[in-house]
């Protein structure tokens, strides 16, 4: 039995002690889906950066070459795109690479292969497209309705969690849906998603909330990065574990 682990830095883990961060196999085995693996063959296909359009891209890559898989995913924040140039940008995803709203002009650009020409076309597509709220929210619906039909049309058994709820039940959603969104979101599966509870005070997350939001809000420790640490994966891995066995590993 196989459980693939899509998602970004959250679930590759920069930050957790045992990460080697080289690949293959660096990831860490203390994040929240490594733990609920337990008993299992685990494979992460997570990167450091990664947007939610290659996260599904990475998931369904690598269940395409397995067999007996369930997977568990947690999406990223929306205003990540991820696009495949025309030139090698030196990384591990090369030519794929994710970009940012703030890649236009962040110094995380220079260490790569022709950094000025990913810095022009994302100035360019943050102007023009990339920094549009709404868009961000269809793009990830989007994404997440495309994984979600195709691991339904594999018979694959799955979870989904977030880092952030900014496409769910949030303010961004409700202040920019429209007919357009609803019939995106009306079609996906929300009882296949573990939310964590809703914040209670009123600096809080007041909606079902995403592992970094409530990580964050619940004051546990982070990197110097800013990511959560062990213990949070730790307590967040048993508050999702009945979810995870009943929609998952009981299902391989």
């Amino acid at each position: 039995m196989i459980l693939v682990a899509g998602g970004d830095s959250f679930i590759w883990w920069l930050e957790l002690a045992d990460c080697v961060h080289s690949r293959p196999k660096g990831y860490s085995q203390k994040t929240f889906p490594a733990l609920l693996a337990q008993g299992m063959e685990y494979i992460c296909v997570a990167h450091s950066g990664y947007a939610n359009n290659a996260i599904s891209r990475s998931v369904i890559t690598a269940c395409e070459s397995l067999n007996d898989v369930g997977v568990l995913v947690n999406w990223t924040f929306p205003q990540r795109y991820d696009f495949r140039f025309n030139y090698d940008t030196l990384k591990a995803t090369s030519p794929w690479y994710s970009i940012h709203s703030h890649y236009p002009t962040d110094d995380i650009l220079n260490n790569i292969s022709n950094s000025d020409l990913i810095k022009d076309f994302a100035k360019t597509f943050y102007k023009h497209v990339g920094n549009n709220e709404y868009y961000e929210l269809y793009s990830t619906l989007k994404e997440i309705l495309f994984l979600q039909l195709y691991l339904k049309s594999k018979n694959i058994p799955y979870l989904f969690t977030t880092a952030d709820n900014s496409y769910y039940d949030h303010e961004n959603y409700r202040r920019s849906k429209d007919i357009e969104l609803e019939s995106l979101y009306n079609q996906i599966a929300w009882n296949n998603w573990y939310f964590f509870e809703e914040g209670k005070a009123a600096n809080e997350t007041l909606a079902p909330r995403g592992f970094y939001q409530w990580a964050l809000e619940n004051k546990y420790k982070v990197g110097q990065g800013g990511h959560p640490l062990e213990q949070a994966h730790e307590d967040a891995a048993g508050l999702i574990k009945e979810k995870f066995d009943e929609l998952v590993k009981k299902s391989i």
